[in-house]
């Protein structure tokens, strides 16, 4: 009776944990908008104390689940939001199906089991403070991975946008280097778990993460409390719109993955009305008005085929020499038959006009967003252009772009002190991406004007200090203003780049290889056993 009682307790107790991860993870690292800081650090210290007490048909199988079904109510909310901003009512689980599927949810739930094996794996098979680094390891290669298809969009250390002092310390060795805190501390933890709590436990392991904390907490309290004085500002204004580019395609069932689609359907369905010419002529005219010196249009401001935005452009250019401003146009071209190349039929730009009338650089988005946009939108070369002008060197990325650190690295290296990035974000990604894109501000140490349609535009400079805000969705649609605070200087993250998380990557090799050393040590050569 007493070992029915106690396999009956473990069950429930094993429950618990795993719905526990499964909900932490759900609200943390696979939120789309808003994330809770705490559940990030508490769902891989629940998983992996799954994982490691129960069998390994168990583990794999239900971790897998767990980790598919956080993935799945992550979904379930981004869909959710995206239904109450379209009011399509299209919301159905065909279409949260297909949508998980484009995303890959599937290798993205096998890709973070990985960590959690290797840890089962080797937790017992090298020293301890050794065996607590596989985990932190093995989750930022895991991300080191990803990031070359969709950059920082599944990273554990965005979640802590809303701790100041954390998104500083990827000053020094990036976003990656905040998921390796996280990481780290959860094999820290389900050790004590192991050892009945015991401190004394954690030996040298314990006490060089809880000095590494205090360093980074330090510094990055110090970094946000002792800023640097910007020595000169400039009136920025953004134009924002109502201009319902997803609406629309949202509305019609439009994919852009339909290849039966021609050029002139995709027009028909894409080309912005005459009513938003006009609105956005009126706002460029009013920030002009206003006094700002540089004017930013949002991402996909405007859809046109070249007939109509060439005329425009031109238009622009002449403003621009006229007030004597720094305009830059964002819009889609949608290409004609001439133009069109494969399947894909838009260009994502970013035109710079200066205040004596030359166009000072055409940027074309270098990274279309993965599984949607790619499909439609030609990516232009990876090359972030820059001018110099009386407020400080100025640059450009589009959106998307911002999420690939060792792409935007390239600001950092050319000296760039405010960078604007046009951006189209939609409600379930609403403020994340914002405050996201604002960690590539404090790693390369410029300012980031985030110019917003359904979103957040924001101002951010490199101590992570937001200077001004508007959101969209509950402030509407009128131009976004800010005397904007050149600030900007060099980051260790800048000097480095990308090279911690390949390190991890380095290191877990490394533990691998001890690791079996000392198998086949202990078993003679017999096989490796798991």
């Amino acid at each position: 009776m007493g070992g029915k009682l106690m396999n009956a307790m473990k069950r429930w107790v094993n429950c618990v944990v795993l719905l526990t991860a499964v909900m932490a993870f759900a609200f943390s690292f696979f939120k789309w908008d808003n994330q809770l800081w705490i559940a990030a650090w508490i769902a891989p210290v629940f998983l992996i104390r799954f994982m490691r007490t129960n069998k390994w048909i168990i583990a794999l199988v239900l971790g897998f689940v767990a980790l598919e079904l956080s993935l799945g109510i992550g979904f379930l909310q981004m869909f959710s939001r995206m239904d109450m901003q379209t009011m399509t009512g299209n919301l159905n689980p065909s279409i949260i199906a297909e949508g998980s599927v484009r995303a890959g949810t599937m290798f993205l739930a096998l890709a973070c089991l990985v960590p959690f094996v290797l840890d089962k794996l080797l937790h017992k098979r090298l020293p301890n403070f050794l065996s607590r680094l596989v985990f932190p390891a093995s989750w930022v290669t895991m991300e080191l991975i990803y990031s070359f298809n969709v950059g920082t969009l599944y990273c554990l250390g965005q979640s802590q946008a809303s701790i100041p002092p954390l998104v500083m310390s990827s000053a020094v060795l990036g976003m990656h280097g905040v998921s390796f805190l996280i990481a780290w501390l959860a094999p820290l933890i389900n050790d004590l778990w192991e050892e009945g709590w015991d401190m004394k436990k954690l030996g040298v392991s314990g006490k060089v993460y809880a000095a590494l904390m205090a360093l980074i907490l330090i510094f990055g309290a110090m970094s946000v409390v002792l800023t640097k004085q910007a020595e000169k500002s400039v009136p920025v204004a953004g134009i924002v719109l109502d201009a319902k580019f997803e609406e629309r395609l949202y509305a019609s069932g439009f994919s852009f993955l339909d290849p039966a689609v021609t050029v002139a359907e995709y027009f028909a369905q894409l080309r912005s009305p005459a009513s938003h010419l006009d609105e956005v002529r009126q706002k460029t005219r009013e920030a002009v008005k206003a006094g700002a010196k540089i004017i930013v249009w949002q991402e996909y401001a405007l859809s046109l085929e070249p007939a109509v935005a060439d005329p425009l452009l031109e238009e622009m250019r002449v403003l621009a020499d006229e007030a004597e401003v720094y305009l830059l146009v964002s819009y889609a071209r949608v290409l004609n038959r001439e133009e069109a190349r494969a399947h894909r039929v838009i260009r994502n730009l970013g035109i710079l006009f200066t205040p004596d009338g030359r166009k000072a650089w055409e940027y074309e988005k270098a990274h279309p967003i993965t599984g949607t946009e790619d499909y439609a939108v030609n990516p232009g070369p990876e090359n972030i252009p820059y001018l110099d002008t009386p407020y400080g060197r100025i640059g450009q990325v589009i959106c998307f772009d911002m999420h690939f650190p060792r792409y935007m690295r390239q600001a950092a290296l050319d000296n760039i002190d405010i960078l604007f990035s046009p951006s189209l974000d939609g409600l379930p990604f609403t403020p994340m991406a914002t405050l996201n894109h604002g960690y590539r501000a404090v790693e390369n140490g410029f300012t980031l004007v985030r110019v917003t349609g359904d979103g957040l535009s924001a101002v951010i400079d490199p101590n992570y200090r937001i200077w001004a805000a508007q959101d969209t969705f509950g402030q509407g649609t009128d131009n976004f203003y800010c005397r904007v605070p050149v600030i900007s200087g060099n980051t260790f993250y800048s000097a480095v780049g990308f090279l911690f998380p390949f390190a991890c990557a380095f290191l877990l090799i490394t533990l691998v290889v001890i690791a079996c050393i000392r198998i086949v040590k202990q078993k003679g050569a017999g096989p490796f056993k798991p």
